[in-house]
């Protein structure tokens, strides 16, 4: 048996493009904020593409996408995806780059290889960019390891007034069933994202491992006093 898993670049190519059709701006941009029209459409198409790779494929509580193909040993599975949601505007690879590896990569590995020894499942996290709703929400990942409190639904109000609550219900989620979406089956988790900045591209690399990550911090700070010139005060 080969150990080479021959990859179909014109299958990328198709999944990258169609992808980029739902929310399209401009010329390789998207706009496609959690539980938007685009982002329904976007994720129905990537159900499509999942069952036609042999994939049993669910939503969760929140919106989360799963593909899951079986392994032939009981155990945790291994994951791999990204987000599909974007930034209002965002690129179409950011997120997107990360899914369409997975799935291309377990659909080659599945007609190729057959069956896994360990479960290999494709995710579609439903919110991680925070374009409809505040800063650090990781709706998706927090639902997974069960860290969305009981109230967040109603208390936590987009940026036009809704609350995630509401725009779950509008596309038929329930939030009450928000606890069903966490995972305590998970051994690994791999993401492919694109580099967003220059390194990688002006070392001629193709890929590299983050083994470091910037954090931010916000500051808030009142000024008391009033406004003079520079110089004489």
């Amino acid at each position: 048996m080969s150990d080479t898993v021959a990859i179909d670049a014109a299958l990328v190519e198709r999944y990258i493009l169609e992808l980029g059709t739902h929310g399209a701006i401009e010329e390789t941009g998207v706009t496609r904020p959690v539980y938007g029209a685009a982002w329904v459409t976007a994720q129905a198409q990537l159900a499509a593409w999942a069952r036609d790779a042999g994939l049993a494929v669910h939503v969760d509580a929140v919106g989360t996408l799963w593909g899951r193909l079986a392994g032939v040993e009981a155990g945790p599975s291994v994951v791999s995806g990204s987000h599909l949601d974007s930034q209002c505007p965002g690129g179409r690879y950011d997120g997107a780059l990360g899914i369409i590896a997975a799935l291309v990569a377990i659909r080659a590995l599945r007609e190729q290889l057959g069956p896994p020894r360990r479960t290999l499942e494709l995710l579609a996290l439903c919110e991680e960019e925070s374009s409809r709703f505040p800063a650090t929400n990781f709706w998706g990942s927090r639902a997974i390891t069960g860290r969305i409190a009981p109230d967040e639904p109603e208390t936590l109000v987009g940026y036009a007034g809704e609350t995630i609550g509401e725009a779950m219900r509008a596309i038929g989620l329930d939030p009450a069933r928000i606890p069903e979406a966490r995972r305590a089956d998970i051994d690994t988790f791999i993401e492919l994202h694109i580099e967003q900045g220059p390194i990688l591209e002006q070392s001629g690399l193709p890929v590299g491992i983050v083994s470091g990550f910037p954090g931010i911090r916000h500051y808030v700070v009142d000024l008391h006093g009033k406004s003079d010139h520079a110089g004489a005060m």
